[in-house]
C-alpha cells in the first residue's frame, strides 16, 4: 500500500515538475524584461536631461552673443558720433535755423 502511494506521489511530482520549471523560467524572463525596460527608461531620461542641458547651454550662448552684439553696436555708435546732451542740440538748431 505504501509503495502504491509513493508511486502516485512520484508520478504526480513528475507531471508537475515541468510546470514548476516553466513558472520559474517565466518569472526569470519577466524579471529580465523588467530590468531591460528600466534600463532603457533610465537611458531615455538621461538623454532627455542631456538634451535639456544642451538647450539651456545653447540659449545661454545665444543670449551672450546678443549681449555682445548690443555692446558692439553701442560702442560703434559712440565712436561714430559722440553723444551730446539733448539741450545743446536744440540750442544749436535754433541759432542756426534763424540765421539762414
Amino acid at each position: 500500500m505504501k509503495s502504491k502511494a509513493m508511486i502516485r506521489v512520484a508520478i504526480a511530482a513528475a507531471m508537475l515538475l515541468p510546470v514548476g520549471f516553466v513558472t520559474i523560467t517565466s518569472a526569470q524572463d519577466l524579471d529580465r524584461d523588467r530590468d531591460q525596460l528600466k534600463t532603457q527608461q533610465q537611458l531615455k531620461d538621461k538623454d532627455k536631461l542631456q538634451t535639456k542641458d544642451q538647450l539651456k547651454d545653447k540659449d545661454m550662448l545665444k543670449e551672450q552673443e546678443r549681449t555682445r552684439e548690443r555692446e558692439r553696436a553701442r560702442e560703434h555708435m559712440q565712436t561714430e558720433r559722440p553723444e551730446k546732451p539733448q539741450h545743446e542740440r536744440a540750442e544749436r538748431g535754433e541759432r542756426g535755423g534763424g540765421g539762414r
